[in-house]
């Protein structure tokens, strides 16, 4: 369907300029049959054709058919797909007409998009919060236990007239300790909410973690130059070791840089964040000391991205490389990946967020990803082609590992890593779906899902 924005917009553009199929195809040295057949799509066109007719229509071979057309045809097409929109009956065979017609037009559709699902996702991520966050079921149990024990206070004072002025000293006592202390929660209850109206505030610990890295875009570059230094201190072949000896050389060598970054870092609010802080540093330096960035992101691209294929090309394990994976800096032609981590229990225990995917923090994300399946398949890499009730499409690759003990006898557990990337930065990877692979239709997670009918769900979003 790309392809097919050439020829609507050859056509197009001729007819802006106020000239003929045959005077173009005169212009360019084709006859104007065969002109006739690219403006309708039925022959391709590339190479220095392309650049002949861009010349004789004053464009640029880009602004024809290139990177950003594209995006835009996948936008629109996900838009096409959104269950809201099923009834519609929307034509999306002639997506690549509507762009090639009428651009801005399909450039303010798409935009419109974007900014239903920027705020569909920040009502999803303040929804999961409200909801399950543990921080205001504590506190609103805290706040009841408070009530509670006042109002036992004062029933005995109202029911026991005659008590000595001792006790009633003490309940009296206990009647005020208990409002200062239900006074400290609720403000710290009004607190909570009015940052919570943003979804975009740090609101725990672990928030204020996942901002400073997000605010990096997961990439420390003074961690990454101490690392060079310490590379080639490795010398065992073996993963295992390789990561003991980079957590060595990082414990000794690497403290003071952590304590200068997470001293100087402003997202970092509590004592609890910066101790998770430091742990996340910790791993984060370990991965940068076993595959340095230059190498690294060198060989990335060779190899396409392979998870397993980096992780045999640097001795390392493939947890470690999913990690790292995220780390790579940030280009046009470079996938943006996002991390998950999840236990036998379904729980995701680490995240690094991709951008556009909505994850819930709190509660259990949808069964239907492949983070939850791959523990069905110990040690496989499996793919998945996500679509979202959004539109959006994402591919998931997630491959579990056993974690703890070995030896006859001994329970087998496992933990599930996987990294996620939007189906355009795919492309770029091992990983890119041809055409024909299924897409599945997943959710962010059954209580924001709106797609009441799936088999698979578990909970009604409006009773939950």
């Amino acid at each position: 369907m790309a392809d097919a924005i050439l020829g609507t917009r050859i056509r197009q553009r001729r007819r802006e300029i106020g000239t003929t199929q045959a005077n173009l195809a005169r212009q360019i040295g084709i006859s104007a049959s065969y002109l006739n057949l690219i403006e309708w799509n039925k022959r391709p066109i590339a190479g220095s054709l392309l650049h002949k007719i861009a010349n004789a229509l004053d464009l640029s071979a880009d602004s024809l058919g290139g990177v950003s057309e594209r995006r835009l045809l996948e936008a629109l097409t996900e838009i096409a797909h959104l269950p809201s929109l099923e009834a519609l009956k929307i034509e999306d065979g002639r997506t690549s007409e509507l762009i090639g017609r009428f651009p801005g037009w399909a450039r303010g559709l798409a935009a419109l998009a974007r900014s239903e699902r920027d705020a569909t996702s920040r009502a999803e991520t303040l929804s999961d919060r409200l909801t399950n966050d543990p921080f205001l079921s504590e506190n609103v149990h805290r706040m009841l236990s408070r009530i509670a024990a006042a109002r036992s206070a004062s029933e005995i004072l109202n029911d026991y007239p005659d008590i000595t002025p001792e006790r009633r000293d003490r309940f009296n006592r206990i009647i005020y300790d208990e409002a200062q202390a239900l006074s400290d929660v609720g403000e710290a209850l009004v607190t909570y909410l009015d940052k919570s109206q943003d979804a975009d505030r740090v609101l725990t610990p672990v928030d204020e973690v996942e901002a400073m890295f997000v605010a990096r875009e997961n990439h420390f570059a003074d961690i990454e130059a101490a690392a060079i230094q310490l590379h080639d201190q490795l010398t065992d072949p073996q993963p295992i070791s390789r990561r003991e000896k980079a957590g060595a050389l990082t414990d000794e060598l690497l403290t003071d840089l952590f304590d200068k970054i997470i001293n100087g870092e402003t997202l970092l609010e509590t004592s609890a964040a910066r101790v998770r802080a430091r742990r996340a540093l910790r791993d984060y330096a370990v991965g940068a000391i076993i595959m340095p960035m230059t190498t690294f992101t060198s060989r990335a691209t060779e190899l396409r991205y392979d998870i397993e294929a980096l992780a045999d090309a640097f001795s390392a394990e493939v947890d470690a490389v999913c990690h790292r994976i995220t780390s790579l800096p940030r280009g046009d032609d470079m996938p943006k990946f996002g991390y998950l981590r999840a236990n036998a229990a379904g729980t995701i225990v680490e995240m690094l967020k991709l951008e556009g995917l909505a994850i819930p923090r709190y509660a259990a994300a949808c069964p239907l990803w492949v983070l939850y399946r791959a523990q069905q398949s110990p040690e496989a890499v499996i793919r998945q082609r996500a679509l979202f009730p959004s539109g959006a499409r994402f591919v998931f690759v997630a491959r579990a590992r056993k974690q703890g003990p070995t030896g006859f006898g001994k329970p087998r557990h496992y933990i599930t890593d996987m990294i996620a990337m939007t189906e355009e930065d795919a492309r770029h990877t091992v990983y890119a779906p041809d055409p024909s692979a299924p897409v599945e239709e997943v959710g962010p997670s059954c209580r924001m899902c709106p797609r009441y009918t799936c088999l698979h769900r578990v909970e009604d979003p409006l009773t939950a």
